[in-house]
């Protein structure tokens, strides 16, 4: 598309719903999200019930997708004709009267099983993969390639719940607790979909009770979760990509009894007989490749030198070491500024000059989770280090109707023609679907076309 004009841009910006542009995508990729949210299991009195589950789970994601952090400040800007026939219209009801209030909305998520929420996103992973339409991202064209890391969500001066990490901050000469912080922490698997990640699973790092002698750890949280993944997809070709943490014998032997290939950023600390190792056999073993490319004012350079069946404890790793030099003209036309980076990598794939760099970029792509995952969703899109109710159920479901919201916000950015022309911000998009929601209620003309075929832009 040539360049627009700041007026042909104006226009072309107030003629997109962005709400209908929103609804489009759900209903391309997740046909039977409505039917999905419907049967969640109702824990509560039903003589009593005034709004259905997915009236309230519906209007927490579109909180969620609109950018919106409170749930104050969600009842407030969803008090509005329009929201609440555009919430009927998309649930499929003739009419509503009102949505509920943020303590309605709390008191059903205090009750409700965690696990109702992930059978919803375990649907919508399983719609991705069946419509085919993302298995250009997979490496070397066989395995998907989930990257896990843990982040910290909230913190409290005081015990917040029985499940609290704890971390006591001590004085170094007295050896006195000074203070101590109350944690919650959460460990994610993402599926890496070139610059989208979706979450595919999520484990709470959370200590059974307070009387507990040892704390919980992402170690322990990660095995967990290993487990569950591979219970849920069991035939799903898996590579598992992970910073050093991982990069240890119980990692090594669940990726072998489940038959997941594995790509772990490696450290000199972490496994220091196995570095060792490594730094002897590169003495002597020659497998290096380069490679350059020139971008823009940039011009890359990588070399990587590979090393298979490097024996360790009870195994044979298979090691990569990684240096991208970037040079950048600098004012002065006559001299470049110089960057370099060095990675190296363990894995359990048979690493060759074909596949080498392709090995690299899985391995570098696992910052993604920080990045598009992670910081996006405390920065940019949402604040999942707000607590939007401090009953720690209830915070759980927030939490993960947030991993919901993210999946069709992500497809949003990537499957909307419209607002990839526009080159609209992440916040700027969160703004005007808000804009579009509280002011623009569905017409005849956005429901015809919300099954038109959608393609995700090739990145």
């Amino acid at each position: 598309m040539d360049k627009m004009t700041r007026k042909q841009k104006r226009k072309k910006e107030n003629e997109i719903n962005y709400f209908g542009e929103f609804s489009k995508i759900k209903n391309h990729f997740f046909k039977d999200l409505n039917k999905k949210l419907a049967i969640v299991k109702d824990k509560r009195n039903q003589n009593y019930v005034t709004y259905t589950p997915e009236i309230i789970l519906f209007t927490v994601i579109m909180k969620n997708v609109s950018g919106i952090v409170s749930m104050n400040k969600m009842t407030k800007d969803f008090n509005n004709d329009a929201v609440i026939e555009n919430i009927a219209t998309s649930l499929g009801y003739d009419s509503l009267e009102e949505i509920p209030h943020y303590d309605t909305i709390n008191n059903f998520l205090k009750e409700l099983e965690v696990s109702e929420l992930e059978k919803i996103r375990d649907y919508m992973i399983r719609e991705l993969f069946r419509k085919r339409s993302l298995e250009k991202y997979r490496l070397m064209d066989k395995y998907w390639c989930i990257a896990i890391d843990g982040s910290q969500l909230y913190s409290f001066n005081e015990r917040h719940c029985d499940h609290c990490l704890k971390k006591e901050y001590k004085n170094k000469e007295t050896g006195e607790v000074e203070k101590t912080v109350y944690y919650h922490t959460v460990l994610e698997a993402k599926l890496v979909l070139g610059d989208m990640v979706f979450s595919i699973l999520t484990e709470f790092v959370e200590n059974e009770d307070e009387s507990v002698s040892k704390q919980d750890c992402e170690i322990n949280a990660a095995k967990r979760l290993m487990k569950k993944l591979k219970y849920k997809f069991r035939k799903l070709n898996i590579c598992l990509l992970g910073d050093s943490l991982y990069a240890c014998e119980p990692i090594y032997e669940l990726c072998d009894e489940y038959n997941w290939e594995f790509i772990f950023r490696f450290k000199e600390g972490r496994a220091k007989t196995l570095w060792e190792e490594i730094q002897v056999i590169k003495s002597f073993e020659n497998n290096e490749i380069t490679s350059t490319l020139a971008f823009e004012k940039q011009e890359f350079s990588w070399d990587a030198t590979y090393i298979n069946e490097v024996s360790y404890k009870h195994r044979f790793i298979n090691t990569v070491d990684f240096t991208e030099t970037i040079f950048k003209k600098s004012k002065d036309k006559d001299s470049r500024e110089k960057t370099t980076k060095n990675f190296v990598f363990v894995t359990n794939i048979q690493i060759t000059k074909r596949n080498a760099f392709k090995i690299v970029s899985a391995g570098r792509s696992r910052w993604k989770i920080e990045n598009e995952g992670f910081n996006n969703q405390k920065n940019i899109r949402y604040d999942i280090e707000h607590a939007c109710c401090l009953n720690y159920q209830a915070m759980k479901n927030h939490y993960l109707l947030i991993q919901i919201s993210d999946i069709l916000r992500q497809l949003l950015e990537k499957g909307s023609v419209a607002i990839r022309e526009l080159k609209v911000g992440i916040k700027e998009i969160s703004s005007r679907i808000l804009e579009s929601f509280r002011r623009e209620p569905l017409i005849s003309e956005d429901i015809s076309r919300l099954n038109q075929h959608i393609k995700i832009r090739d990145l």
